[in-house]
């Protein structure tokens, strides 16, 4: 089994080019069939029902900090509903912490990009053997695989292979970069979308798509009560967040340049201060490293995130689902994607099929974000994207259009319906 994965991660190596070289000539075509995908309603509240039959035991995997989010309420929900559920697999300390037989802490180890997946491929190769080795000893009612598409469609061969249901939370954006790769997650039992034009895109592919919602609605709620407690700004000044990423790589790529940005800014407005929130505690000498060079004076807050969120008047973010929390709180974003690699930035705006980045733009139709992707982020034109988000029309028009989105990404209940896919997977599968 692992020897099959591995010629099959083998073969992937071999035919990037060509499949990239591939999408991007086909990509006019694809931009147009993005263009033209069905956008579904936001998903309905749901009555509460008795599960089908009992679950005890599901096998989970996913691999960064966000994804062992989305799994810790889906995991709360599930047992909830069927208490004793017994649950395993790959994770990190805050899954452990909630009673999850943790194999591998995947969602700790903070691989991103393709050297940190190189890197470690032994330890990923590892993670395949013993959850092919776990199907075939102790077959759990259902495999749930949180995001992580680059092990988890891996390990959704290997399920699907051994009849174990498969439920994929959070699908893949295949439709915006690796078109090819849906020929795997066909094979999930329930494929759970998180946004409104997904489930088309998917259902035209052939893949068992429900659209269950954004899961950072189910969050939103006890986000600020599980944090440090803010800083309290003075309200007596307009205050705009710098949000220049999680990981170590992206604070490189894009805090320097929101720095400069934040002192164009504060030479034009003497009313603007600056904080930066971050929770975690690893960035922080980094984080500090940069501000003390800065030239403007910013506010940090450790520990601390939706709670400072709540008092700002706009920010400047990097793109991914902080966009989306912070239009959750009623703030117009400025969407930053630093990118130092030339093939990367061209690739950023001339290879993915999409006709914008950020997911809220996305979801708009339109630029609702100003997107500043790539190797050069300019300052001035950061400072003019914000500034005009500050006050006028341009800011009252951002914040209707958010307010209109807002029943697709900051709503609760998307935990409670991927339960009750799994469920369903469950129950469908012979007995």
């Amino acid at each position: 089994m692992v020897a099959r994965e591995a010629g099959a991660a083998l073969a992937d190596l071999l035919l990037a080019a060509p499949r990239q070289a591939w999408a991007l000539l086909a990509r006019r075509a694809r931009l147009a069939r993005f263009r033209a995908l069905r956008h579904d309603a936001p998903p309905p509240p749901g009555a509460a029902s008795p599960p089908p039959r009992p679950l005890r035991r599901v096998l989970l995997s996913c691999g960064d900090a966000s994804g062992e989010n989305h799994a810790l309420r889906l995991v709360e929900t599930l047992r909830r509903r069927h208490p004793g559920l017994q649950a395993a697999g790959f994770g990190g300390a805050r899954l452990a912490a909630a009673g999850v037989e943790v194999w591998e802490p995947l969602a700790d180890l903070n691989v991103m990009g393709f050297r940190d997946v190189a890197a470690r491929l032994p330890l990923f190769f590892r993670c395949v053997a013993r959850f092919a080795r776990e199907l075939q000893q102790r077959p759990p009612d259902a495999a749930v695989l949180v995001d992580y598409p680059g092990l988890n469609r891996h390990l959704l061969r290997v399920a699907a292979h051994a009849r174990v249901p498969v439920v994929d939370y959070i699908a893949p954006q295949l439709w915006a970069w690796a078109p090819w790769r849906v020929r795997d997650f066909r094979r999930a039992d329930r494929l759970l979308t998180i946004l409104p034009f997904e489930r088309d895109w998917y259902a035209r592919a052939g893949a068992a798509a429900v659209y269950v919602g954004h899961p950072l609605g189910d969050g939103l709620a006890a986000a600020a009560a599980e944090e440090a407690a803010p800083p309290q700004l003075d309200p007596r000044f307009r205050w705009v967040g710098i949000l220049p990423g999680s990981r170590r790589r992206e604070i490189q790529e894009n805090l320097p340049a929101l720095l400069a940005a934040a002192g164009e800014l504060a030479a034009r407005r003497p009313d603007v201060r600056f904080v930066l929130p971050h929770l975690r505690a690893s960035v922080w000498p980094l984080l500090h490293e940069h501000l003390r060079a800065a030239a403007v004076e910013v506010t940090p807050a450790p520990g601390s995130y939706h709670g400072v969120l709540a008092q700002l008047q706009a920010a400047w973010v990097a793109s991914g689902t902080a966009l989306l929390e912070v239009a959750a709180h009623g703030v117009p974003p400025v969407l930053v994607y630093g990118l130092s690699s030339a093939v990367a930035a061209w690739g950023a705006r001339h290879a993915l099929a999409v006709p914008y980045v950020g997911s809220l733009n996305l979801l708009a139709g339109e630029e609702l974000a100003p997107e500043h992707v790539g190797r050069s982020l300019d300052p001035r034109a950061l400072a003019d994207d914000l500034e005009a988000r500050l006050e006028g029309p341009r800011r009252a028009q951002v914040l209707a259009s958010i307010a209109r989105l807002r029943p697709h990404f900051a709503v609760p209940g998307a935990a409670e319906r991927a339960a009750r896919a799994v469920e369903e997977a469950a129950a469908a599968a012979p007995a």
